[in-house]
């Protein structure tokens, strides 16, 4: 069928010039993934027949009758602060201090894990190694597991919260902030290197300028998902009105549980739309 259309001059259609080997690979990958699925259900032996669908129905209808008494205090040892939305309050602060302390650490390690400006030297190459090794480890332990061991070693409360944030957000920002400096143009960083300036002075007039606008989107986003997160927090000692809603779960109060989570939605929508704004004003 091809050489139909080559021998009068027409474009040969794609289907035709595919390579029936790429064809069975498609087919191979396609039948492993459905094999995978099907063996991770049979390992994972999911059981749904112990939902009560009537107990469920319930629940939810509880979720939707607030309880507005959280909104005030309960007794005269209460404050503001501990009301359903000064815990709120207090955790987008949790996770603006905890990408504050982020920013702190990762920004200058971020020079050294860059490869184009640790470059040309045994000694600096062999410090860019460790560093990316380091955010990469950092990385990947979860910012839950970072805040249960943070809570048995400082307690359950708002600092178990802040360096579980903190330390996964010093390998994450690291890491994008390092990546943003391999991508700049090395054009003005070849030219100031050429005039006999040291590493400090080539960073200052050719790397810095050109990675302001990446660190400011960069350090909005994870400001964002942060205060995303922080709610979650509270559910293993890390303070803020996760513990809260924790709490009102525990002790079946659905109609307190059901308003603070919608004070989350409505908190972590209002973030978003607000990231997205300045993002679009200051880049």
């Amino acid at each position: 069928m091809a050489e139909y259309f080559t021998s009068r001059g027409l474009p040969v259609p794609p289907e035709l010039t595919r390579n029936p080997l790429l064809q069975w690979r498609r087919l191979v990958a396609l039948a492993a993934s459905i094999a995978i699925v099907v063996i991770g259900l049979r390992v994972t032996n999911l059981d749904f027949s112990r939902a009560n669908p009537e107990h469920a129905a319930a629940v939810i209808r509880e979720l939707f009758n607030w309880d507005f008494r959280i909104l005030t205090p309960q007794n005269e040892f209460e404050t503001w602060w501990d009301t359903a939305e000064g815990l709120m309050v207090v955790t987008i602060l949790l996770g603006v201090i905890a990408t504050a302390f982020a920013i702190i650490i990762a920004l200058p390690l971020s020079f050294l894990g860059a490869r184009n400006v640790m470059a040309g030297n045994p000694i600096t190459a062999g410090v860019y190694v460790v560093v990316r090794l380091i955010f990469t480890i950092v990385r990947s332990i979860d910012v839950l597991i970072v805040v249960i061991i943070s809570s048995v070693l400082l307690g359950i409360g708002n600092a178990a919260g802040v360096v579980g944030l903190a330390f996964h957000n010093i390998g994450v920002l690291g890491k994008l902030y390092s990546e943003a400096i391999e991508g700049i143009d090395p054009g003005p960083l070849e030219a100031i290197t050429a005039t006999g300036a040291n590493r400090v002075q080539v960073i200052w007039t050719a790397v810095i300028p050109q990675i302001v606008n990446p660190y400011i989107s960069f350090t909005i986003y994870r400001l964002d998902a942060n205060v995303r997160l922080a709610p979650i927090l509270g559910l293993v000692g890390g303070g803020g009105i996760g513990i809260l809603l924790f709490q009102s779960i525990n002790l079946l109060q659905y109609g307190a549980a059901g308003l603070i989570i919608f004070m989350i939605v409505v908190t972590v929508a209002a973030m978003d739309f607000a990231s997205a704004q300045i993002r679009r004003r200051l880049l």
